[in-house]
């Protein structure tokens, strides 16, 4: 389903209002809402893979950011894909209008996930680590405590 112009800057607006918060402050957060909150930290322009996401976060894998980014969140979506630089085929489309608005390197494949990766800077770790510090650490089996 195509977006309108107005539809797309709603929610590019809703992505930058959701970087400007600080993810460190309030209650304790799920698993999915420190994904979101850490994607929304993600600038214009560059991309994370799921398990970059989840490797920043200390928790999870993949898979389970994957599960946390496609339940439905306002959170810019196109920023996060996979370690080969792409997305499923049906997103391909309406990612590619977000990367080319915001000047990620790509090809008609996908991302140049080299150049285009998120490296954060040591303030931006600093958010991070207070991010994490909100969600409780996943429950472990007996047996590796």
């Amino acid at each position: 389903m195509d977006k309108s112009k107005g539809e797309r800057s709603a929610a590019d607006r809703r992505c930058r209002e959701a970087a400007a918060d600080d993810p460190s402050a309030g209650p304790r957060l799920e698993y999915a809402e420190a994904v979101f909150a850490l994607v929304a930290m993600i600038p214009a322009g560059k991309v994370l893979s799921y398990g970059d996401v989840a490797e920043l976060l200390g928790s999870g894998g993949p898979r389970q950011v994957g599960k946390a980014m496609g339940s439905g969140s306002e959170v810019c979506w196109w920023r996060v894909i996979r370690s080969n630089g792409t997305l499923a085929r049906e997103l391909h489309q309406r990612a590619g209008e977000h990367w080319e608005r915001e000047g990620t390197p790509c090809t008609p494949s996908g991302v140049k996930m080299k150049p285009a990766r998120w490296i954060p800077t040591e303030d931006e770790h600093l958010r991070i680590e207070r991010l994490v510090s909100r969600f409780p650490i996943p429950k472990r089996h007996p047996r590796m405590i």
